[in-house]
């Protein structure tokens, strides 16, 4: 963690000493949270770029009596907006799978399982990992929206379809990796791969499908149209990090 963001944490820490230890350290993390988001809206990488940003901040133990006093409100915003950025990725992929002429209802349920239980799920539990280096939130984030997709498994006409975890994952590893910006190159080669390793599986390894190269234009839409709305979601939400709590002192 930057030496500056511990301090300051500890400094509001401090004057949280009024309630329990575990409901200040919840508040602890998501301010902690909702500072890293900001960091990541504004670009900030380096030490002397985040004192400076923590330097425009109320001074902690003014800010730690408004979150004592207020207690719960930026967690509800937090959850409002991974709920918000996730339902752009639902909506996204339901209305893809709507216009390709699937049946309204497994769209529908797609679309509810990907944006609720992987999208906004992702985006609510990301806090917990935030310390981690980039892989390693790599690992974590497709492990644990591997988990959240189980119900996109059940989004067919016949029982339950395991690779259909594999575009949760997918989806986990695009939120994670656009966190922060990407090379170009390495954006538009997300899909293509991710495709030949979908027909890999499907047609080479399984067998569950015949491979067809008609179909391929219409996977890669799929996957590109993950991949935009991914993009969609996490600008979306570094706008409400933006403009959330703890804005510079001359705006408080």
């Amino acid at each position: 963690m930057s030496r500056a963001l511990e301090a300051y944490l500890a400094q509001v820490g401090t004057g949280l000493k009024g309630l329990t230890g575990r409901r200040r350290a919840t508040l602890i993390r998501e301010l902690e949270a909702h500072l890293r988001d900001e960091a990541e809206a504004r670009g900030i990488e380096s030490e002397s770029a985040m004192a400076a940003m923590l330097s425009e901040k109320e001074h902690p133990s003014l800010l730690a009596e408004e979150l004592a006093a207020g207690e719960g409100q930026d967690a509800n915003h937090r959850g409002g907006a991974a709920l918000a950025a996730g339902m752009i990725i639902g909506l996204a992929t339901g209305g893809h799978m709507w216009f390709e002429g699937w049946r309204w209802y497994i769209a529908l349920a797609f679309a509810a399982a990907q944006g609720l239980a992987v999208g906004a799920g992702y985006f609510w539990v990301r806090r917990h990992w935030l310390r981690l280096d980039p892989w390693a939130r790599t690992l974590v984030a497709l492990l644990i929206t591997s988990i959240l997709s189980i119900p996109l498994g059940f989004t067919t006409h016949h029982g339950f379809k395991p690779t259909r975890l594999l575009y949760g994952a997918f989806t986990g590893f695009l939120l994670e990796r656009h966190s922060q910006e990407r090379p170009l190159w390495e954006t538009l080669l997300e899909p293509i791969v991710f495709t030949a390793l979908m027909f890999i599986l499907e047609a080479g390894i399984l067998g569950r499908v015949r491979f067809q190269w008609g179909k391929v234009p219409l996977e890669l839409s799929f996957n590109a149209t993950i991949l935009l709305s991914v993009m969609l979601a996490n600008r979306f939400k570094r706008m409400l990090a933006e403009r959330r709590v703890l804005m510079p002192q001359e705006q408080g």
